[in-house]
């Protein structure tokens, strides 16, 4: 009998764990905890994960769990809360990155349009599982900053979905561009009226007639069956098994049984990010920090600059206080999580080389690194310009 996955877990989780204890010890983030564990574990690094293709399969399924966990918690009564700063911030954060970033690397780089498009939508997505959860330890998330930051990482979470599905477009992987669209509207149309249908009708009666055996554990079991099911179905419209899982979440979010799925997912909603970023350090290969070092800083320096000046003009045409906008804008100066799915999608897509993607892992891990002591610190950051400012005016 084959124990491989179960000793691929166990190897994951044990050295994770003892990582995880290093890192507590000497005050480090345990996503940080997740990166090196991954890299020690990475086929570069050790010959035990032999096969790249088995460590991708991990970080698809971290991905997806990931996803649905979202659209879990996804919620339109809060939405409505904060919605002009979801649409309004939001969107002006995500174009103002690709408009920069898409502008700056092509006047630099001189790659085609295609790839410098694509690079930006790499560069509009933050992490929201560090920023978030920096927040919520500093208690810093009803701040304004914290309420806007919020907000913009929604909008984030929600732009993914049109960011993957319109990557194949760009990269010409469809024919001819306008039939392209036309049938990929054609697909949203159809996902969206299967998904209406199922959460106004089916997944209520079924989930109803489910909890009738009153029992936690068979519920559970029955979630896990509609979002494998629903990730099937966009797989098999030629989507992706990721957007069904958001979508399952927003459909099991919108039933009564809500509450009672947050709260069989949720304690499992750190394993499934653990099993992610491990997944994501696990695909780095360090031996680009030799090669490639220089590149390395010039594009963390360029990311976090481009990010940081897009998140305060986001804020400013809110018209919100520049102490905001500086919180803000420093806070999500990193890469998100979704990012590296999409970056899987450019290498598929020849919109990015491999040594690229290297070069992008290694400028991910690096700004996560930093990215909890930013978040921690950016509300001094304002009177700390401004101290300057005054001294040297």
């Amino acid at each position: 009998m084959q124990h491989h996955i179960l000793i691929n877990i166990c190897a994951i989780f044990g050295i994770a764990t003892a990582v995880i204890i290093i890192c507590r010890f000497l005050k480090i983030r345990y996503i940080i905890g997740y990166l090196i564990t991954g890299v020690l574990l990475s086929p570069n690094t050790s010959t035990y994960f032999a096969k790249m293709e088995e460590v991708a399969v991990y970080a698809e399924i971290g991905i997806i769990l990931l996803l649905f966990t979202v659209g879990l918690e996804f919620s339109f009564t809060n939405l409505k809360k904060i919605q002009k700063y979801v649409l309004g911030g939001g969107s002006a954060q995500v174009f103002f990155t690709i408009a920069l970033t898409a502008g700056l690397i092509w006047l630099v780089m001189q790659p085609n349009w295609e790839e410098s498009i694509f690079w930006g939508f790499l560069y509009s997505l933050s992490s929201t599982a560090i920023v978030i959860k920096t927040l919520q330890d500093s208690n810093k998330i009803t701040t304004p900053h914290g309420k806007f930051l919020l907000a913009v990482l929604l909008f984030q979470d929600i732009i993914i979905v049109p960011l993957m599905l319109f990557t194949p477009i760009i990269a010409g992987a469809g024919g001819d561009p306008l039939i392209a669209l036309c049938w990929l509207l054609g697909k949203l149309v159809l996902m969206g009226s299967i998904a209406y249908l199922m959460a106004r009708f089916i997944i209520p009666y079924f989930l109803k007639t489910v909890m009738k055996v009153q029992s936690q554990e068979v519920f559970l079991i029955a979630t896990i069956f509609i979002v494998t099911g629903i990730a099937l179905v966009t797989e098999q419209l030629g989507l992706s098994l990721a957007l069904g899982a958001f979508i399952a979440g927003l459909i099991i979010a919108e039933t009564d049984y809500n509450n009672m799925a947050i709260s069989c997912f949720l304690p499992f909603r750190y394993v499934f990010m653990s099993f992610f970023f491990i997944s994501m350090g696990m695909l780095l290969d360090y031996e680009i920090f030799v090669t490639d070092f220089r590149w390395i800083i010039f594009w963390t320096l360029f990311t976090f600059s481009v990010k940081t000046l897009a998140g305060i003009l986001a804020v400013r045409i809110m018209k919100i206080e520049w102490k905001t906008a500086l919180a803000v804008g420093f806070s999500i100066a990193q890469i998100g999580e979704f990012s590296f799915v999409l970056a899987q999608s450019g290498l598929k897509y020849q919109l990015i080389s491999a040594n690229n993607y290297q070069i992008f892992l290694a400028v991910s891990i690096i700004l996560m690194s930093v990215t909890p002591f930013i978040v921690s610190n950016a509300e001094k950051i304002h009177p700390l310009l401004k101290k300057i400012i005054t001294k040297n005016g």
